[in-house]
């Protein structure tokens, strides 16, 4: 039979999702889990100002980070100093 286009798609659909890997940031997380089914995670929104977004997301594409790795580390830094 022959191999179809879709044959490595396919083989990584099929493969073992318990694998661990380390991130971005130095954390681990079970490949195939996302942050929205991780119960560690919680979605939160706030309201920034357009031109700060946008600044915001240009610096995060030249560093490739998340924008939710940015604010947690922002909030947990503010977190520490007020200790």
């Amino acid at each position: 039979m022959d191999k179809g286009k879709f044959d490595s798609l396919l083989k990584v659909r099929d493969r073992d999702d318990t694998t661990t890997e380390v991130g971005r940031g130095g954390r681990t997380r079970t490949a195939g889990v996302g942050k929205r089914s991780d119960n560690d995670y919680r979605q939160v929104s706030a309201y920034i100002r357009k031109d700060t977004h946008q600044r915001v997301k240009i610096a995060l594409l030249q560093e490739e980070r998340e924008f939710s790795e940015l604010v947690e580390e922002l909030l947990s830094s503010w977190l520490d100093a007020r200790t």
